[in-house]
């Protein structure tokens, strides 16, 4: 498979599936809707980092840039194009320009999934969770080379 286009695709999905849920919320969700017990749509709007972590907007656009430089070097620098990277990297990617385009453009991002007892998310969060979790789990000699090489 070849890396970079999957990669592409998946990252253009996740980051099409976020936006498009996130302005069906803001649209649609004029109250708190239950879809299970431990889960309801639930409009909020986050200008802190993930979770609602406070931290300045300077920060957290340095930061993501710098996540995505950091993947971007990791996926020139391997050569082989497992699924699980591609997956991996287009969810970490996707996720974060998702929630990057929406801070450029609103200076906060958008979040609707209430699940639990976990502050409310988006898709983009999601998607990072994910990705990361990944990202340890099926590539830990990278990701483990990444900060101690």
């Amino acid at each position: 498979m070849n890396k970079f286009l999957g990669t592409a695709i998946v990252t253009a999905a996740v980051v099409a599936l976020d936006l498009g849920t996130k302005v069906l919320a803001e649209a649609q969700l004029t109250e708190v809707i239950d879809v299970l017990p431990f889960l309801r749509l639930e409009l909020t709007h986050n200008p802190a980092l993930a979770f609602g972590l406070p931290m300045p907007q300077l920060v957290i656009v340095l930061l993501s840039i710098a996540v995505l430089g950091w993947l971007g070097w990791l996926l020139q620098t391997k050569t082989v194009a497992s699924w699980q990277t591609v997956v991996t990297f287009g969810l970490v990617l996707g996720g974060a320009i998702g929630n990057l385009w929406e801070r450029a453009m609103h200076g906060e991002v958008t979040d609707f999934i209430s699940f639990l007892m976990i502050p409310n998310f988006n898709l983009a969060d999601a998607a990072l969770t994910i990705g990361v979790l990944f990202l340890i789990y099926y590539q830990r000699r990278i990701f483990l080379s990444a900060f101690f090489a």
